[in-house]
């Protein structure tokens, strides 16, 4: 009900600061913030309206500023909810709202402590969000060719396009393709003259720096004396061999997309760097 948001809010209030004695009254509160929020955007216009009009994100955000400090387990769910607002909302006053003012930016360009896995999982579960809204109607909210050209969504989310974790590799890549699909010329320009030609030949040099290491494993099962060490080998190989099928389908996808522009950057560097 908008009673017990407006009681969420007082909570919000009267805890400007998180602290040991507050942090479990803190997560909880912005979990059921989002609970209501979400379950109001299908039900009832005066949730969402409440929320908009007393500015709840905006005080969300404030406990990610650098100098109150925050736990990082309230950080981890100002994401997650974050996240569960873009996979799920449906009123687009109410996305709109969440886009404005650059909010949404400057929270992909915050400082986070990535050291922190659970963070880490979640920071970017919230970028492969963001990416699913991307159209026509909302690129200039993470865009503008007017201004200086910034792409905090592109450029801090190309940056983990090699992580040791495989679903942030894969969540990085479904946000790329979920920009580069958006019909947009100033972004498609942007994207082509300031991220693709790095973007595409650290691609290439990973697939390369794996072929290498193909090589050398089927070194080493020439050299295995017996099939109980040889296992280990081919499971490695295996692994080598997946992820480059990986890298293929990827690159299909990316030429399936049809962007001159990005295409021609692309098998520039398939075809030289190769």
């Amino acid at each position: 009900t908008v009673a017990h948001l407006r009681y969420l809010l007082g909570i919000l209030d009267r805890n400007p600061i998180v602290n040991p004695g507050n942090v479990d009254t803190m997560v909880e509160t912005v979990r059921e913030i989002s609970e209501l929020v979400t379950w109001g955007d299908r039900h009832s216009s005066h949730m969402t309206e409440f929320f908009m009009e007393h500015r709840m994100l905006e005080r969300l955000l404030g406990y990610l500023q650098p100098s109150k400090k925050t736990a990082e387990s309230v950080k981890v769910q100002i994401l997650q909810s974050l996240s569960i607002f873009f996979q799920n909302l449906t009123n687009n006053s109410l996305v709109f709202y969440l886009l404005s003012n650059d909010h949404i930016n400057e929270l992909i360009t915050h400082r986070f402590d990535f050291q922190d896995e659970e963070l880490m999982a979640y920071y970017i579960s919230f970028l492969k969000a963001l990416s699913l809204r991307l159209n026509h109607d909302t690129i200039h909210f993470f865009f503008n060719a007017d201004k200086v050209p910034e792409f905090p969504l592109l450029t801090e989310g190309i940056k983990f396009y090699n992580h040791e974790e495989h679903f942030v590799r894969v969540a990085v890549r479904t946000l790329t393709l979920n920009v580069f699909k958006v019909d947009d010329s100033g972004m498609r320009i942007f994207v082509a003259n300031r991220a693709a030609v790095p973007y595409f030949s650290n691609l290439v040099w990973e697939m390369m720096r794996r072929y290498r290491e193909m090589d050398a494993v089927g070194g080493r099962t020439d050299a295995a004396a017996s099939p109980r060490s040889l296992a280990p080998v081919r499971s490695s190989m295996a692994s080598l061999v997946q992820e480059q099928v990986d890298n293929l389908e990827y690159i299909n996808d990316l030429l399936l997309l049809n962007v001159p522009a990005l295409r021609g950057v692309l098998l520039w560097r398939l075809i030289h760097k190769l």
